[in-house]
């Protein structure tokens, strides 16, 4: 009887742990997305402004489990580029 229960046990606990991995899934990938933007356009922005929103990406990673908190950090860490946006004008 253990040798057939403790099988669907791992296998409803893996199903679970898999779900529980994917609820922030679009939010990896917006984190992945902007991290290329910061790459592709970094003269685009202050060096401090990269590094704060760097920052921000970093605590939004590790938010994998609550969807919410990750996209705000995803939300701040675009606020910090926003602020720290060269204005190619005052280059030419």
């Amino acid at each position: 009887m253990h040798r057939v229960i403790f099988p669907i046990l791992l296998l409803a606990l893996s199903a679970s742990v898999r779900a529980d991995l994917g609820i922030t899934d679009g939010c990896q990938d917006e984190i992945k997305d902007l991290e290329e933007k910061i790459s592709d356009d970094k003269d685009d922005y202050t060096a401090e402004s990269r590094r704060k929103a760097h920052a921000e990406l970093a605590v939004a990673r590790t938010n994998r489990m609550n969807a919410v908190k990750c996209r705000k950090n995803v939300q701040d860490a675009r606020q910090h580029l926003r602020e720290g946006k060269r204005d190619k004008k005052s280059d030419d």
